[in-house]
């Protein structure tokens, strides 16, 4: 995870492949529908810790 000069948290598509063990591919398609919120920065795709977060949590819900 990373941070910006304003303390906000990002994490990169790569964190995210790692954290969760979904493929490339995977992560490109949640990005593209809107499920993983995303910020370009130059040529980096960031995805918000808040976007994550809210994502990880709803796949907790649906398991209950």
């Amino acid at each position: 995870m990373n941070k910006d000069e304003k303390g906000r948290r990002f994490y990169r598509r790569e964190d995210i492949w790692r954290e969760t063990g979904l493929s490339r591919a995977t992560v490109d398609r949640l990005l593209a529908a809107g499920t993983l919120k995303k910020v370009k920065v130059g040529s980096n795709t960031l995805i918000p810790a808040e976007s994550y977060e809210q994502w990880i949590a709803s796949l907790n819900q649906n398991a209950s």
